[in-house]
């Protein structure tokens, strides 16, 4: 059976996402005995602007028509050569025209869209949502979201790769924790609160020498070298113009009163952070090379669940099960991380990984874990062991294809 794919954001895999789910998907797929038809249309002009949910500029409009009917035609050919089965992307309502997928249903080819930011960016994928056949999101408590624009939503969560994220032998582990991710959210938060708590833990990822990523970076594409792209103005972010344009969004969505103490909220927590740079920076060791092989020189392995509710600073923090959670316990790690009631259905807690609520259940755990190896390497084990049987990318498409009768 022949699978469609277009769900790389860039033709170049180093640029954002150019090659994170490909590479997560298609051995999986593979190993399923699925041949893969992988579309070569170029996202990442409309990756640009992916962060915008609608209303788009004339010219954004032109690119998305393009590159719709550029993978129109892909489909049409391959379907040709000999019947494609399943159509399957990862498009935001930037990358394909939402009545494209009508054509694609007139050959005969079902179609499902994965999205994995549904809980606090849904708006960005709900045009695509509502006229896809499935749509494959991976927080639980998405569904009525997807219901409400007429959609119909297959929860199955995300998985990690046993030939990619496994234990590595010979390397001492270190008494020390370890974070692997961007700043970002209540992250610095809880770190500054283990270091200040001398808990010894390294950091890697970015933004943690002074630079605070913002929400919607698009650092991981090529720098524009113009302040327009494709009839919008862009914003550099920190900027007074962001700030200005920030504030005037909260004041036309929220009211004056709730807008500007919405505004006020946010300037309170960027300067907060500011004052955790110094503090953040004694833990900071640059980027990771291989998540696989730098686990395995730490004790404990940390992870931060929570999300920001509209993306920026000073929102609603919401705990979100996230794609460490299964690439951590593969790794055969003691793996400590923000509790969601969504872990619980995927972990024994407690004897398979465990989870923090607070701040100063953070600090407990992982001093406790740090002091009592023997109690680490009954997690490492357990959790490692329940991985492999049911969190790998392979079961998690059994999963997907039985829910959709494929």
């Amino acid at each position: 059976m022949r699978i469609f794919t277009a769900v790389r954001h860039s033709i170049n895999p180093g640029y954002f996402y150019g090659g994170l789910w490909s590479s997560n998907f298609y051995p999986a797929l593979q190993k399923l005995g699925y041949e893969i038809v992988e579309s070569q249309v170029d996202l990442l002009p409309s990756s640009r602007f992916m962060q915008i949910p609608g209303n788009f500029t004339t010219q954004e409009k032109e690119v998305r028509s393009q590159i719709t009917q550029k993978i129109l035609d892909e489909v049409r050919q391959a379907h040709q050569q000999k019947p494609i089965d399943l159509f399957l992307s990862y498009f935001y309502n930037s990358h394909f025209d939402p009545a494209g997928f009508e054509q694609i249903h007139q050959l005969g080819i079902p179609t499902i869209n994965f999205y994995c930011n549904s809980i606090y960016q849904f708006e960005l994928v709900s045009q695509i949502a509502a006229k896809v056949n499935f749509s494959w999101h991976t927080e639980k408590n998405a569904r009525e979201s997807y219901l409400e624009v007429g959609a119909n939503p297959v929860w199955v969560q995300m998985g990690a790769d046993p030939g990619v994220y496994h234990p590595v032998a010979g390397v001492n582990s270190q008494t020390k924790a370890c974070f692997v991710g961007q700043r970002y959210a209540d992250r610095d938060r809880l770190l500054a609160k283990l270091i200040t708590n001398k808990i010894p833990v390294d950091v890697y990822g970015s933004g943690w020498n002074g630079s605070i990523p913002s929400a919607n970076s698009s650092s991981q594409f090529p720098k524009q070298s113009t302040t327009v792209y494709l009839g919008r103005q862009l914003q550099q972010p920190g900027s007074i113009r962001s700030y200005t344009q920030a504030a005037w969004s909260f004041v036309k969505n929220e009211g004056v009163i709730a807008g500007l103490k919405r505004t006020i909220r946010q300037l309170n927590y960027r300067h907060q952070s500011r004052q955790l740079d110094s503090i953040l920076a004694t833990a900071a060791c640059g980027f990771a090379d291989s998540l696989s092989e730098t686990f395995a020189k730490y004790a404990v392995i940390l992870n931060f669940s929570n999300v920001l509710a509209d993306g920026r600073p000073g929102s609603k923090l919401i705990p979100h099960v996230r794609l460490r959670d299964f690439e951590a316990p593969m790794c055969r790690t003691c793996y400590l991380t923000g509790y969601t009631d969504e872990i619980t259905e995927f972990y024994e807690l407690g004897k398979e990984i465990d989870t923090y609520s607070f701040p100063e259940e953070l600090v407990d755990k992982t001093k406790f874990y740090l002091d009592y190896p023997t109690e680490a390497e009954k997690l490492r084990e357990a959790g490692h062991q329940r991985a492999l049987l049911d969190h790998t990318w392979k079961r998690r498409f059994e999963q997907l294809f039985s829910k959709i009768n494929f």
